[in-house]
């Protein structure tokens, strides 16, 4: 029973690793990118690459205070485990959901997200929405699927997405309308 978090550690270890080189190789490409403009975020990149450290942290602490012998001792490695578990899980989320505010880059052929590039001849639409004062960027997916993706104007404003480079002019427009209307009603 108590050999499970020495494995649930070296687990940690390898997940925290694995999840810092990934975000490291994405930021390298993302800076090697020969850009129009490039963006970066800061404070939620911080979060989540301390978020990812402090389980690689507590992944180690565990495994220098796992006692085989006695089930009772290893209340320290449970708790940091635990810890570890849920900054993993905290990053990640923040990774799946938030990806757009670590950093967008306009190149002549795309809009590059940190692991993720949106072609320029797959952008449907580009709104500025009148009520949240977000920047929208519809695109293509596939041969059916549309997709959006929400700019903070903290991160980007309007003027970023110049139209000579993407071709699309950008619209002030209820976004959410135009999602209903378009999307939803296919």
């Amino acid at each position: 029973m108590s050999s499970k978090f020495l494995i649930m550690s070296i687990v940690l270890i390898g997940v925290s690793l694995l999840l810092l080189l990934t975000l490291a190789f994405y930021y390298y490409q993302f800076i090697k990118l020969d850009t129009k403009s490039k963006k970066y975020g800061l404070v939620l990149p911080i979060v989540t690459v301390s978020l990812i450290s402090i389980s690689e942290i507590m992944g180690i602490v565990t495994a220098i205070i796992y006692k085989p012998d006695i089930l009772n001792a290893n209340t320290g490695a449970i708790v940091t485990t635990v810890i570890g578990m849920i900054f993993i899980a905290a990053s990640v989320i923040a990774l799946f959901f938030f990806i757009p505010h670590f950093g967008v880059a306009l190149t002549k052929d795309s809009v590059n997200l940190i692991g993720e590039k949106i072609d320029n001849k797959n952008i449907v639409k580009i709104i500025k929405d009148t009520r949240t004062e977000n920047i929208y960027v519809f695109y293509k997916q596939g041969k059916r699927v549309t997709k959006k993706v929400k700019f903070s104007t903290k991160m980007v404003d309007a003027s970023f997405f110049d139209e000579k480079m993407t071709g699309i002019k950008v619209d002030t427009e209820d976004a959410l309308a135009y999602h209903n209307k378009t999307i939803r009603n296919k």
